[in-house]
């Protein structure tokens, strides 16, 4: 029996918002991995407040599943970095947002593969749209679960 598969697209959080001015050109994107592959379920990483552009795509035919984390102390990463505080934002130097901690990004990643084991059993081939920081170690989770995987990203904004 082959294994079922992940087709993974990273992409800006922003830009999975609906009503996002990119939705049109998201669709697109989204058209585009269906051509390749015969995308059944879409599973994404989201939050419950706000509605998902991918969440209204081709209702009829897709399912579409949140696969990310609640919003619970244990998952939340950091919210600052350098040059990120408002009282003491300088404009003419770039923000850089800090990355981490990691045990919670693990601990976010192995929660999503594991609600992306559970939403695929009915199913053999999904997209998971993903933040871009999350590309290459969720597909390594993933293919470690059992799922042949192929990543993409699209950094358009």
């Amino acid at each position: 029996m082959p294994s079922k598969q992940i087709i993974a697209l990273a992409t800006h959080h922003h830009v999975q918002l609906k009503g996002h001015a990119l939705n049109d050109r998201f669709g697109q994107v989204i058209s585009l991995i269906r051509e390749k592959y015969p995308v059944q379920i879409i599973l994404e990483e989201w939050t419950p407040d706000r509605q998902s552009f991918a969440s209204t795509v081709d209702m009829d035919k897709l399912k579409w599943k949140n696969v990310g984390t609640p919003k619970e102390k244990r998952f939340e990463t950091y919210a600052y970095g350098l040059n990120t505080d408002p009282p003491t934002h300088d404009p003419k130097k770039p923000m850089l947002q800090e990355y981490g901690p990691l045990d919670v990004h693990e601990l976010r990643e192995r929660y999503m593969v594991d609600r992306i084991k559970e939403s695929m059993e009915p199913f053999n081939v999904g997209l998971f749209i993903v933040g871009l920081a999350h590309l290459h170690s969720t597909l390594s989770k993933l293919k470690t679960a059992g799922f042949e995987v192929r990543g993409y990203s699209w950094m358009e904004q």
